[in-house]
């Protein structure tokens, strides 16, 4: 019997590519991005957001007391490095390189 998660993966539609994902002018895949950004949109701010998810401590190993603490710091300072890397690279691309065509114009009268 073949394995059925190619067919899955497919069907959910998770290799579509960044094109895509482009085309259909979402600006989030998750709750906590989606309400950033609907904010954003309603406020007519610049947004972003980046979600670094840590859902799966220790993982096959033996679980001893404190490890998970431990594992936990670890990813907030880890994601912490994440997220101020990423913002040297937007500051790095200059103010014309972070437009986005899914916010609305400075131009439309606010609070609408």
């Amino acid at each position: 019997m073949a394995n059925p998660a190619p067919r899955m993966l497919v069907r959910r539609g998770w290799g579509r590519g960044q094109r895509r994902f482009s085309q259909s002018r979402a600006v989030a895949l998750d709750m906590e991005s989606a309400t950033i950004a609907a904010n954003g949109f309603r406020f007519r701010v610049p947004y972003g957001t980046l979600l670094c998810v840590s859902d799966k401590p220790l993982h096959g190993e033996i679980k001893l007391p404190g490890m998970a603490n431990q594992f936990y710091r670890e990813r907030v300072d880890q994601h912490l490095r994440i997220g101020m890397h990423a913002i040297d690279i937007l500051r790095a691309a200059g103010a014309q390189r972070l437009h986005s065509r899914k916010l609305r114009s400075f131009a439309e009268v606010a609070f609408q």
